[in-house]
């Protein structure tokens, strides 16, 4: 568990060290203290103050409305809804058992 917490941070300092224009984020926001998700949470926000753009992958919901804009969600691999990250996840929320989430910001 040590190991894929150190990889994932080692990993997440590369990839956003050499400011990308398109920032991809699959569930890394969740890996490691508090901390450290704080540190990642704190680093995307000024990438996209920078005009970055963010595809984040995540069942998080607080991230999703914090850093998405505008949310894509799949379920089953078929769009069930893309809009507003507000209004999609109210929408994910009220569904009686929902799959997957997947977000895109920009």
């Amino acid at each position: 568990m040590i190991y894929q917490v150190v990889v994932a941070r080692l990993g997440f300092a590369i990839a956003t060290d050499v400011e990308p224009d398109i920032l991809l984020v699959d569930e890394a926001l969740s890996v490691g203290d508090l901390g450290f998700q704080q540190k990642c949470i704190a680093r995307v926000e000024e990438l996209l103050s920078r005009g970055a753009t963010l595809v984040l992958v995540s069942h998080s919901l607080d991230a999703v409305l914090r850093l998405c804009q505008r949310v894509l969600w799949l379920e089953q691999g078929r769009v069930v809804a893309d809009g507003a990250a507000s209004e999609v996840v109210e929408a994910f929320v009220s569904t009686p058992s929902p799959t997957a989430l997947r977000s895109v910001a920009g």
